[in-house]
């Protein structure tokens, strides 16, 4: 059984003109914690409720195949100038983006006393609440007492405390002789289950490369990555589907970054829900090209504060009808940037039928800038290579970086130039390659070049 405490990153002001934020790195702590940050209610009126929101816990430092047995959730927190009325209203919370979840409230009201809190659990599972991942909150309403005095809320801490248990857990050991890095390496924990990828970078990219898994060859498995080339692409086509007003504002993003988005402002909406769907011309990237990695950046907003099923504005990768990342919201009315990275990398074929969607409800949003960022190769320039296998027990990878100056080569004669080939013989009905040709190229024997 282990237990890990998982802490908040970031947070959201409900009203950005009337509530401020200081130190809020302290915040970003456990509730073991002694410092605190601190959320301001600054408008001289005791009739006006604002919402801090703490937020942006690490969920994925759980580990994906853990089984969660409990969580409890916290927050360490003291108030000065704060409303001292019992009603639930004005009761710390938990929320799904600014929408609170029921029967969540906390084990007490905020006082000048520095008290460590509990919430309600209500009908939340673990499921639902890292499904709900950045939009996860804790949430503070601030009201003044007096017209008076400021409402300040200090925060020492807030956790999401949660026990777990992990599928057998096995022993990685890796190591490699020859010149060039292998990572990782060394011994580490791994568990049944988890996907492993070993990265072997040879430091002359001409040397010959060999690894085996638990005593058995593995080298066929390795796969060779060219130096990698990055290109950003800007959305080139938009097409909407049951988009009430703004269509034309979509069109702002074609052509534009998240760097240097257009300057238009406004939204687009639908009567219920609505969506564009962005698309990139890849043309330049080679037909053989590996797709290494992808990150896109959309700059955008929303038009509410709120997020809710009408208050929407979410963006999403798309492989045709199918979503290959994570979908991320807007948090602000006013313009900032999102990022999404694929949980499904597309093939170079696939790549051409992705799109970037902006999801909009009644009330909607405005994307004015996306940056498709593509990291990719072609195998030519080999920079390094990679194994990668699911542990179903200890494993134990010896990987071997050598000099080809250290074997034979065979060449064949093509247009008037020597071409370098490998060497193939049929054993028992299967071919395999020759490490050595002047071992057996001399015999009597059938063999297959391969160039």
């Amino acid at each position: 059984m282990a237990t890990i405490r998982l802490v908040p990153s970031t947070y959201y002001l409900s009203n950005s003109s009337y509530l401020r934020a200081a130190n809020a790195d302290n915040m970003y702590d456990n509730t073991d914690s002694t410092t605190a940050g601190t959320f301001t209610h600054n408008r001289a009126s005791t009739s006006n409720t604002y919402y801090a929101y703490l937020r942006g816990f690490n969920f994925d430092d759980v580990p994906s195949n853990a089984t969660v047995s409990g969580f409890t959730i916290k927050i360490k927190a003291s108030a000065t100038g704060h409303t001292t009325s019992t009603s639930t209203s004005y009761q710390m919370s938990l929320s799904n983006g600014t929408t609170q979840i029921g029967s969540t409230y906390a084990s007490g009201r905020l006082s000048t006393s520095i008290q460590t809190f509990t919430f309600s659990e209500g009908s939340l599972t673990w499921d639902t609440i890292k499904g709900y991942g950045s939009n996860f909150s804790i949430r503070i309403p601030l009201r003044r007492a007096s017209s008076k005095t400021a409402d300040v809320v200090s925060v020492y801490g807030a956790e999401i405390e949660v026990t777990y248990t992990v599928p057998n857990p096995r022993t990685l050991t890796v190591s490699a002789s020859g010149n060039g890095t292998v990572t990782p390496t060394g011994t580490s924990t791994v568990y049944d289950g988890d996907e492993v990828e070993i990265v072997i970078s040879p430091t002359n990219k001409s040397d010959t490369v060999t690894a085996t898994h638990n005593g058995t060859d593995v080298t066929s498995q390795l796969v060779a990555h060219g130096a990698g080339s990055t290109s950003t692409f800007t959305a080139t086509d938009v097409q909407l589907t049951d988009i009430q007003s703004g269509s034309s504002y979509a069109e702002y993003a074609i052509g534009y970054t998240a760097e240097d988005p257009h300057s238009g402002p406004s939204n687009m909406y639908a009567s219920d829900t609505g969506y564009a769907d962005y698309s990139f011309d890849f043309n330049s990237i080679p037909s053989n090209a590996v797709i290494e990695d992808i990150e896109v950046r959309c700059y955008g907003h929303r038009e509410s504060a709120t997020i809710d099923s009408t208050h929407i504005s979410r963006v999403t990768l798309y492989r045709g009808s199918t979503a290959i990342s994570d979908s991320e919201e807007f948090q602000s009315q006013s313009f900032t940037t999102v990022t999404l990275v694929p949980t499904d990398m597309p093939t170079r074929a696939e790549l051409d039928n992705v799109v970037v969607r902006h999801l909009v409800g009644y009330y909607g949003g405005l994307v004015t800038g996306i940056s498709f960022v593509v990291t990719y190769s072609t195998g030519t320039g080999l920079d390094h290579y990679t194994y990668t296998f699911t542990v179903s027990g200890d494993a134990t990878i010896a990987v071997t970086i050598g000099g080809q100056g250290e074997v034979n080569t065979a060449y064949i004669k093509v247009n008037g130039a020597w071409k370098e080939v490998t060497v193939h013989k049929k054993v028992s009905g299967s071919w395999q390659q020759v490490t050595d040709p002047t071992t057996v190229i001399d015999t009597i024997q059938r063999y297959y070049l391969k160039s």
